[in-house]
């Protein structure tokens, strides 16, 4: 503790001893010591008679209450509370003090917290002729340690989601190799599968299983600040523009949405994709809020480092920031409720209605991306998110269009690639969607197979197709191993977790290439087909041999 702030505990502790000793000497004498001691403390001295009626008030605490010297004299100390209720505490210690018994409580007067310290005041003989009180301004303690309380659960509710989202991570980890056995497989049967055979059917069915599952994993991730992303210089009022008509379709006729953007809206630095998955869930999450007709308000603004106040969450330090708010006139909810809001699984709604990652995924991109998000929210009042993103300088905004649908013919080719996947089903399943598509693929289940594999191998690789995560070499150091041996080959890294050995909180490094698991046979067909193409341009090559394959 500084020396500044033990010493008002100091000054109370020797007011205290004073107080003792003064107590038998005369009231006016007690006066004089008193007042010396509180002259420059937040602090004031009384003297009660046996009515406990005030005979004497000085200090400079007093101004705190609108107060003057001496001008409660005359004053029935019970007549000060508006209650003469004798179980009073503030009551039970006057009387106490009067019998004899030193006495100590806290109150609440005009707006300020006050801690008195009350004793016996006797006369020349010995016998008491009334109470001594000295009192204490102590509002700036008591809001400290509101504050630290506050800022005490806050890191608690932190570290507790951080925690919920080292588990999902993990769990969303071995599920998406999981799921991109699935995904390829079905696949393969769906094509090979008659078109009027009624196991089509079976197959559609299980496809739309797997994409929802997928999805569940993927907002797994975001919750827990694993999900990979690729930011960019963006404006958001531009991203809101482009998926506008979608968020009017999504909420329907009966709620009306406005917009309002600041003209002057800075840059931030984000993945557009996992922003516009921010916002529709924001949107999605008002519209259920909303009973019957009501009234979504979707703004952006600039906040200034010199107008960062209470407005700003304490998990950000002061800077600019752009902020994106989501404002409804729905039911809102409770306290109880909104410290549950942002983890896993949680939801308000009915059975089968919700899968309560939401508002997780919201809170994760938030995080990922250097921002944060804050509720405010009363019930029968509405709730406004409002998603705080560090404002981006330098590079201009980049054009932001929704990603087109994923295409039903990919590109093949006839390169020669190093497959490398330690988990057999799913180094099977993308040697077996490669080779259909023309290429040469040399599949290994492991990096010390790679590396004997390319040793061994005498023509040309194009590709490193390297999972990330693998037993003894992970595939960052076998891209480094491998780049070095065959300079100018490409390298597209996979995984179904945003590993630290590639992305620094789930961020891509530029010039990375990667695809997440789970993964479909075209969206594998055309990211390799593209890193190759790119590969080929760098290094002046041209266009290679391609095989379109439905």
């Amino acid at each position: 503790m500084t020396e500044e702030a033990s010493q008002p505990r100091a000054t109370r502790d020797h007011v205290a001893v004073a107080l003792e000793i003064v107590s038998n000497e005369d009231p006016a004498h007690c006066l004089q010591v008193l007042s010396m001691l509180l002259g420059h403390m937040p602090g004031f001295v009384y003297l009660l008679n046996r009515d406990l009626r005030f005979t004497a008030s000085i200090g400079a605490g007093l101004a705190y209450l609108d107060l003057v010297d001496n001008q409660l004299v005359g004053v029935e100390v019970l007549d000060m509370w508006g209650t003469r209720d004798p179980n009073y505490e503030p009551h039970l210690c006057h009387r106490r003090a009067l019998a004899g018994e030193p006495q100590t409580y806290q109150d609440f007067c005009l707006g300020r917290s006050l801690e008195y310290q009350l004793g016996p005041l006797r006369g020349a003989d010995g016998s008491i002729v009334g109470v001594i009180g000295v009192g204490f301004d102590v509002t700036e303690r008591e809001q400290g340690k509101q504050r630290q309380a506050q800022l005490t659960e806050q890191l608690r509710q932190a570290q507790k989601l951080e925690d919920i989202g080292r588990l999902a991570g993990g769990v969303a980890h071995d599920f998406n190799n999981l799921l991109t056995a699935m995904m390829g497989h079905l696949t393969l049967a769906e094509e090979q599968c008659p078109a009027d055979s009624p196991i089509r059917d079976h197959i559609s069915a299980c496809n739309r299983a797997v994409d929802s599952a997928a999805t569940l994993t993927r907002q797994l991730l975001a919750f827990g600040r694993k999900q990979v992303i690729s930011p960019r210089p963006i404006n958001l009022t531009t991203l809101i523009h482009t998926v506008e008509g979608m968020l009017r379709r999504l909420i329907g006729e009966s709620i009306h949405m406005h917009t309002a953007f600041d003209a002057e809206l800075w840059n931030v630095k984000a993945d557009p994709g996992q922003l516009e998955q921010v916002l529709v869930n924001l949107v999605v999450n008002a519209r259920d809020a909303i009973e019957d007709h009501g009234r979504i308000e979707i703004r952006t603004a600039n906040l200034a480092a010199a107008d960062c106040g209470p407005e700003l969450p304490s998990s950000l330090s002061p800077g600019d920031y752009v902020m994106l708010s989501v404002r409804d006139t729905g039911r809102g909810m409770s306290d109880v409720v909104r410290s549950k809001l942002f983890e896993p699984f949680f939801t308000t709604k009915e059975r089968g209605e919700g899968t309560g990652l939401g508002l997780a995924t919201v809170y994760g991109a938030a995080q990922q991306n250097g921002g944060a998000v804050a509720v405010e929210s009363k019930l029968g009042a509405g709730s406004t998110f409002t998603i705080f993103l560090p404002r981006h300088v330098g590079v201009e905004e980049e054009h932001y269009a929704s990603p087109p649908p994923v295409e039903k013919v990919a590109a093949g080719g006839t390169e020669t690639i190093l497959l490398v996947e330690d988990e057999a089903i799913v180094l099977e399943l993308a040697n077996c969607t490669l080779q259909q598509l023309g290429y040469e693929v040399l599949a290994c289940a492991g990096a010390d197979e790679a590396l004997h594999t390319l040793a061994a191998h005498s023509g040309p690789i194009h590709l490193l197709l390297t999972d990330v995560v693998m037993p003894r070499m992970n595939g960052k150091e076998l891209a480094a191993r491998v780049t070095a041996l065959r300079p100018g080959l490409a390298v597209l890294f996979t995984s179904g977790y945003g590993e630290k050995i590639i992305a620094k909180e789930g961020v891509l490094d530029l010039g990375v290439n990667f695809i997440g698991k789970p993964y479909r046979p075209v969206e594998l067909a055309e990211t390799v087909r593209r890193v190759l193409d790119r590969r080929a341009d760098a290094l002046g090559l041209g266009s290679r041999p391609r095989s379109e394959v439905a």
